[in-house]
């Protein structure tokens, strides 16, 4: 196995190289398509059996062609995430990096680029909010259980008042758990907002 065939098989994803058209025609594609993407190559170059647009997400298509036309008008690369949809029929969020390639008259000949699976990418993030948002609603769960605490923290030093000088061990165990309640809420608020600039 030579060194391209080796990486190539190794790729979550394809190399392409297609036409400037409406359906952005291909004309070459690594094996990637169906190895990551369950379609064989012939059924896409050429438009044999279907086009490369027909598998893409249909509200993703407007996006493409509006970035892959400044791309050309500045001659420079585009990338651009949108969907592909798996021959089994889910979506699979891929990042594509292409280019327009020229002859010596200026003259656009084709497209080319790369086309990556990124989905476990989304998959991760998705997890990420979530043990966010866990870890917000335990944070306000924290919160309410320390106002409860201060809360008894005052009551307890108002009885232990009332009990005059058998009453002072108590009144110092009352002081002690608004030092805990003031401390642990300072903690608490501290991660609250934390969690609120990264959202």
């Amino acid at each position: 196995m030579d060194f391209q065939t080796s990486v190539l098989g190794r790729m979550a994803g394809f190399l392409y190289r297609c036409r400037a058209d409406e359906n952005y025609t291909m004309l070459e594609m690594t094996d990637g398509i169906e190895r990551i993407f369950g379609y064989p190559p012939d059924e896409i170059i050429g438009n044999r059996t279907r086009t490369f647009t027909s598998i893409m997400c249909e509200e993703d298509i407007p996006l493409m062609d509006e970035l892959v036309g400044k791309a050309l008008e500045s001659r420079t690369d585009w990338t651009m995430e949108y969907r592909i949809r798996h021959r089994d029929g889910h979506f699979l969020w891929v990042t594509e990096t292409g280019g327009g390639v020229w002859d010596e008259a200026g003259e656009l000949l084709y497209l080319e680029g790369s086309i990556l699976n990124i989905e476990s990418l989304y998959q991760r993030l998705d997890e990420q909010t979530a043990d966010m948002r866990i870890t917000a609603s335990k944070t306000n769960e924290i919160l309410q259980s320390l106002r409860y605490l201060k809360l008894l923290a005052v009551n307890a030093g108002i009885e232990a008042a009332r009990a005059g000088t058998a009453g002072s061990g108590f009144a110092v165990l009352a002081a002690e758990m608004r030092t805990l309640a003031n401390s642990s809420e300072e903690a608490a608020r501290a991660i609250s907002a934390a969690q609120k600039k990264s959202d």
